[in-house]
């Protein structure tokens, strides 16, 4: 097989898709080629031999085209890739169609989010397949729809035991925007800390437009109001690959993510050996198997009181009892979420052999 794959950013270091640099190690190994067309290339100093890339830019919305329509010729008609892989932005699908459809080339479709708008559904009915994490994770009826599960690095998110000394920490994952609700896991830690907890709270992740700023600003206002100036860290951006320490050091993971499917960063602390605290539409489904265990998993979006609720819960709970629950969350990750099961699979499905 030689694969095509259009994503947004190349680079390992990237904050948000830094994951893909994994991704692509993963086909490579069942693949003749893998070549990466993308908006952005950083750092691929660990992309193996026979990963290429190319690089179309941000600037010039014609140029941008032009470029694009330009390395898809390229790969279809001069270099015989007979399988093209769109991620996550179902514009790139929309574009590739074409010339796919022209040079005989099967074409697929990565997407996990809640999001449904006239492109997705446009391009979810012109690929063969179109995969995604979870049930909830691709809002789109359709008969070519293959529920995959995700795909974690188990060895890059791979720690002990949480450290006891206090304060205990409190780690969250994502953007610095509205629709990560970071200022409800204020408000649950603020009530915590007026109960006596000593504890500290990592908010990793930034904006990315004007609006995020504002946002920004106002979550410090938050943290300022609420008297947690000295127990709460905002650490901006941290690349992908300087990730794991944040989790490493924490005592539990909070996702109050808004967006309704399946976080990776929920599926990220649960590979970390962390309690993760939920609010995911996929939670209660996710957390089944583990019983009594799950009490205190999962709370529903926005509800402050129940997430602070959740947060006692496993607070109160012993080290030794997170570390035992940290492990069977681990164990479900490995199963059924793991980055290099997925990535065979996904050959599989576009009618490649695994080598």
């Amino acid at each position: 097989m030689k694969l095509l794959f259009l994503t947004q950013t190349l680079d390992r270091e990237d904050a948000v898709l830094g994951f893909v640099s994994r991704w692509i190690q993963g086909f490579a190994k069942h693949c003749e080629t893998v070549r990466v067309v993308a908006l952005e290339v950083g750092d691929t100093s660990d992309m193996p031999a026979n990963v290429e890339w190319r690089e179309v830019g941000r600037k010039g919305k014609l140029g941008r085209y032009l470029r694009y329509k330009k390395f898809l010729k390229e790969a279809f008609e001069q270099d015989g890739f007979d399988t093209v892989l769109g991620h996550m932005v179902p514009r790139y699908s929309l574009l590739a169609s074409g010339p796919a459809k022209r040079a005989g080339v099967n074409e697929y479709l990565w997407y996990t989010h809640a999001g449904v708008d006239a492109r997705l559904r446009k391009a979810v009915g012109l690929v063969h397949k179109v995969f995604t994490a979870t049930e909830e994770s691709l809002r789109v009826e359709t008969s070519n729809k293959l529920v995959t599960g995700h795909g974690i690095d188990l060895q890059h998110f791979d720690h002990d035991s949480a450290p006891e000394e206090a304060p205990r920490r409190l780690v969250s994952v994502g953007r610095l925007t509205p629709r990560k609700d970071p200022i409800s896991v204020l408000k649950a830690l603020g009530t915590l800390v007026q109960e006596g907890m000593d504890l500290h709270l990592d908010l990793i992740g930034a904006g990315l437009t004007e609006a995020d700023d504002d946002y920004g600003q106002e979550v410090s206002r938050e943290i300022e109001q609420l008297g947690l100036l000295e127990r709460v860290t905002l650490h901006g951006s941290v690349p992908y690959i300087k990730i794991p320490p944040y989790y490493q050091r924490s005592s539990l993971v909070v996702n109050a993510s808004l967006t309704g499917s399946l976080d990776k960063v929920t599926l990220e602390g649960m590979a970390s050996r962390r309690p993760v605290i939920s609010c995911n539409d996929t939670a209660p489904a996710l957390f089944r198997e583990l019983g009594e265990d799950a009490a205190g998993l999962y709370f529903p979006a926005g509800d402050v009181k129940a997430l602070t609720d959740c947060l006692r819960t496993q607070l109160t709970k012993t080290q030794a009892q997170r570390d035992e629950l940290g492990s069977r969350l681990r164990g479900i990750v490995a199963r059924d979420h793991e980055v290099d099961v997925l990535m065979g699979r996904l050959v599989r499905e576009m009618g490649g052999v695994l080598a």
